[in-house]
């Protein structure tokens, strides 16, 4: 008995399918679903990862667009009050004062120790700082002399108030508490200062580190 020969067909592989026809074999090339599943979901999060960074940068420009000039400089000078407190630097004369619109402290300028005084001045609407050497505020004795060796400098114009509070551990109470008074001996936890100007409220809580 003859029987035909018949072509030697290669295992398929799994990029491979072999169709079966009714006159013949022919194999076609092609995904699998799992492959084309990985596919889509690979390219979802590319798409939502490429539109959350230009809403994100949509967003950014539109907040920069709407906040004029006084609004950025505002949030700069608070910026820098803000870091020029945190980085105090620990002094042997007790430097740190505050009440409900002055603050003062040590301060680190041109590596030199200074004590750095901001107030509100009512009478000029602005929020004013004041920069004092050591050495020119210490008499013989090693006295400080609380009042201004150097000239008040305009920090923030066009103030219309400015509060200053204080947190402590109130040992009686058991609590952390706020306070708009501060003589005492050792740093606060933290201070709150809120700035109100003719459009808006800038308010903002500095955490001491050597507190």
């Amino acid at each position: 008995m003859h029987f035909p020969r018949r072509a030697f067909i290669p295992l398929e592989t799994r990029h491979r399918r072999r169709l079966t026809v009714a006159r013949g074999n022919l194999s076609l090339t092609g995904f699998t679903l799992v492959e084309l599943l990985i596919a889509v979901a690979i390219f979802s999060v590319v798409s939502i990862a490429i539109y959350a960074t230009f809403s994100s940068g949509a967003a950014v420009l539109r907040r920069v667009k709407d906040t004029d000039l006084t609004q950025q400089r505002i949030l700069l000078k608070t910026e820098r009050f803000s870091r020029e407190l945190r980085e105090q630097p620990a002094c042997r004369k007790r430097l740190f004062q505050g009440d409900k619109t002055r603050i003062s402290f040590c301060a680190n300028i041109d590596y030199f120790p200074y004590r750095l005084t901001y107030f509100f001045d009512s009478s000029a609407n602005a929020f004013k700082r004041v920069a004092d050497k050591l050495d020119e505020i210490i008499d013989e004795e090693n006295n400080l002399n609380p009042e201004f060796h150097s000239p008040a400098v305009i920090f923030l114009p066009e103030v219309k108030e400015v509060k200053f509070s204080y947190l402590y551990l109130d040992l009686n109470k058991n609590a952390y508490l706020w306070t708009d008074q501060w003589e005492q001996d050792y740093l606060p936890f933290a201070v709150k200062f809120i700035i109100f100007t003719e459009k808006q409220k800038y308010e903002s809580t500095v955490y001491l580190p050597r507190a």
